[in-house]
Parts: structure tokens; C-alpha cells; sequence
């Protein structure tokens, strides 16, 4: 609890436990070997990309990560994620105590000190388990873009070569092969985000608004309240470590879900055609391995888990499968400069409806009219006033 001050989490000291807690577990720093052998597989990749896709590699070099420097690279992308959340813990917190039925004046007077701790408390308590899922998530991610999001800078591919190994170890697939394959994804995720100029912008900021308007279930804060122990700091974070969120989303936040969603489904589904065909002969695997990340991505791991408890999201993606149709029908009928067009600009894509309605793909009939759109790269604010997927969609017309 020390040196958090007023911050709703210590970041400093989240980061140092979990880089210690990696190391403790085995984190040795990459070898050349590794570096070499991620370079050799991004730079093929790249150059099989080039073939099947228009969006342009942003950088020409690769990056190898131990663990302990993927938790660096993208610690400051969930901050911006979490410290919302962990603010509005904190205030509730401090309102909560206060009023708990039955507490007398002087009951409350005694437990003034007790509310002066409870910011560097709750900062504590956030610092827990964000180091936990740290830990946790980099012991699992295979590379940057792993969970769909741009946690960092995007424009290099970033792989991280000893959990692509224990990837492999749960799959009767060569080991090499595995390694040409995340890097391949890797570098298309790379290409989209960094080409794409308005995505990542609206992909956080989506993430960003349903985070900072999330509800504390004020009850659930109460009861806690009530029996806290402050000498318990584990006792505190179990406490709070599920059901503090109320259920009910407002319509800004569903709206924000239902654009994180719709997203997160549409890069992963893209990413899975552009791998898919540059793979063609190639990767023998490539069907299995596709079906494997598939499975991993709808599923989620526990450290995946531990970040949807604690900012009240989960971030994968749904309709995958529905995206990469999509994906391939504009390849089949239009090709890869057509294709690829539809990211220059978010109306353009398609809405969840449409990925969900068998007849939206019959309708794909001829190349879309872009030249009515404003500048390309510019994602337009959608309005909060839209009830279905909170976008308007020109692909279907």
C-alpha cells in the first residue's frame, strides 16, 4: 500500500510484481537462436503476405520478447483500460463505508482512519490482481496482437518464442510449422493495425468508453465493506474479485460493446483469410492449426479471464467464423485490392446483423461506391442514439 498516494493503482509496483513473479517461474531472456529464428519466419511471412494481400508491411524487422518484456511493452495499454474501473472502486469504496446500516456516529468517527486508507487500499488491492493477470497473460500470448487488440506498438511483428513453444506442445503439429504460422498472423495483425489508420484508435476507444462508464454494484461494495479486514490484504482482493459490477450496461456502454465485438470479429476474421491463403501450400497444417486458434480465441484463457473480471470485458471475439465468410466472399467475388478497400473506411464493414443474417451474403453482389465517404482513415464518432450494432452499414447495399 506504500507510495500509491491517490492513484487508483500503483502501476509501479503491479509491474515489478509481476515481472517478478515470471521470473521466479522461469523466464530466461531470449537466446540468438530465438531472435534469429523469429526474424527468419516474420521476414517469410511478410513476403507471402505480400502476395495476398494490398495493406503493406509497416516495418521490415521483427521483434523477440521474454516474457517479462512483453509485460513492459503493453503495460501502458492497460492502464488506459483499468484505471477507469479502478477509479470508480476506489470512489465507491469510500462512499460505501460511511453508510453501512447500523454504524452510530461515533462508530463512524472511529472509522475515519480506516476511510483515509481505503484509497491506497483499493489501489493495492487493483495493483494484486493486475500483477496476477499480467503474470498470467504473458505466460500465454504467442505474440503482440494475440488477443485481438493493439496493446502496443504495432508497426514491428512481436513474437514471443518460448509460449509459442508450449502452444506447440498441445498440438500434433511440427514446431516450426507452428512458428511460420503465428508469425504470419502476427504480421498481417501488424498490417492492419498499423495501415489501417483509424482501427486502433477505434478499437480502444471503444474498449476505453464501455471501461470508463462501467457501473459499481454498490450492495456487493457494502457487504464487502462490512467485513473488512484491513490487516487481510488476500481476504480484501478475494473479496473484490468478482461480482462488483452491475449488470446492467447503459445504452453508451452497449453500444461500445457491441462496436468491440464487431471489430475484434471482423480482424480476427481477416487476419484467418489473409493467413489462410498465403498459407495454400505452404503450411501442411494450416487447416488444423487455423481450427486450433479458432477454439483458443472463442474459449479464452484464464489470464484472459482474470482481465474480464477485472474490467468488467472480455475481449474476444464472437461471429469469427461468420467474419472470415465474409472475408472470403469479397476475395472470391471482388479480389484482394477490393477486399482489403473495405478497411479505408468503418462504414464500409459490415454490421454484427449482417454477419448474422444467411441472406447478407447473397446480397455482396458488386464492388461498393466509396467516393460519398468522407476522407478515408477517419473513423467517424458513432452515435450512442443507435440501438443494433451502432453502426450503419453500407457493405450490405
Amino acid at each position: 500500500m506504500q507510495g500509491a498516494g491517490n492513484a487508483p493503482v500503483g502501476w509501479p509496483a503491479a509491474v515489478n510484481m509481476a515481472r517478478t513473479n515470471v521470473v521466479q517461474a522461469g523466464d530466461p531472456s531470449v537466446s540468438e537462436s530465438e531472435i534469429k529464428e523469429v526474424n527468419t519466419n516474420v521476414q517469410l511471412a511478410q513476403t507471402w503476405l505480400n502476395g495476398v494481400t494490398s495493406v503493406p508491411a509497416a516495418s521490415t524487422s521483427s521483434k523477440t520478447w521474454c516474457r517479462s518484456e512483453w509485460i513492459e511493452a503493453t503495460v501502458a495499454t492497460w492502464e488506459k483500460i483499468v484505471d477507469p474501473v479502478a477509479q470508480r472502486v476506489q470512489n465507491s469504496m469510500s462512499n460505501s463505508l460511511p453508510n453501512i446500516p447500523g454504524i452510530d456516529d461515533a462508530q463512524k468517527e472511529m472509522l475515519k482512519p480506516l476511510l483515509d486508507a481505503l484509497k491506497p487500499m483499493s489501489a493495492a488491492m487493483f495493483s494484486m490482481q493486475i500483477s496476477n493477470g499480467l503474470a498470467a497473460l504473458s505466460s500465454e500470448v504467442l505474440c503482440l496482437t494475440d488477443i485481438g487488440i493493439p496493446l502496443g506498438d504495432t508497426t514491428t511483428p512481436a513474437l514471443v518464442p518460448r509460449n509459442i513453444k508450449e502452444f506447440a506442445k498441445g498440438l500434433q503439429v511440427n514446431e516450426s510449422e507452428i512458428m511460420a504460422f503465428v508469425a504470419l498472423r502476427e504480421s498481417a495483425a501488424s498490417r492492419l493495425f498499423s495501415s489501417v489508420t483509424w482501427l486502433a484508435s477505434t478499437l480502444m476507444g471503444a474498449i476505453e468508453e464501455f471501461s470508463s462508464q462501467i457501473s459499481v454494484d454498490n450492495n456487493k461494495i457494502s457487504e464487502v465493506m462490512s467485513q473488512i479486514d484491513p490487516t487481510n490484504p488476500e481476504a480484501i482482493q478475494a473479496a473484490l474479485s468478482g461480482g462488483l459490477f452491475d449488470a446492467q450496461l447503459s445504452q453508451s456502454q452497449t453500444n461500445a460493446l457491441i462496436r468491440t465485438e464487431r471489430l475484434l470479429a471482423l480482424i480476427e476474421g481477416w487476419i484467418y483469410e489473409v493467413v489462410n491463403i498465403a498459407a495454400l501450400g505452404r503450411l501442411p497444417a494450416i487447416a488444423s492449426l487455423q481450427e486450433a486458434m479458432i477454439r483458443r480465441r472463442a474459449v479464452g484463457g484464464p489470464a484472459e479471464k482474470t482481465f474480464g473480471a477485472l474490467i468488467g470485458l472480455e475481449l474476444r471475439p464472437k461471429l469469427i467464423r461468420e467474419a472470415a465468410n465474409f472475408w472470403n466472399k469479397q476475395t472470391l467475388t471482388f479480389g484482394t485490392n477490393v477486399r482489403d478497400s473495405l478497411w479505408s473506411h468503418p462504414d464500409l464493414l459490415p454490421s454484427i446483423d449482417d454477419l448474422q443474417d444467411p441472406e447478407f451474403f447473397n446480397k455482396i453482389q458488386a464492388p461498393l461506391d466509396i467516393s460519398a465517404l468522407d476522407s478515408a482513415g477517419i473513423a467517424p464518432k458513432e452515435p450512442d442514439d443507435q440501438t443494433d450494432d451502432g453502426n450503419s452499414s453500407s457493405a450490405s447495399k
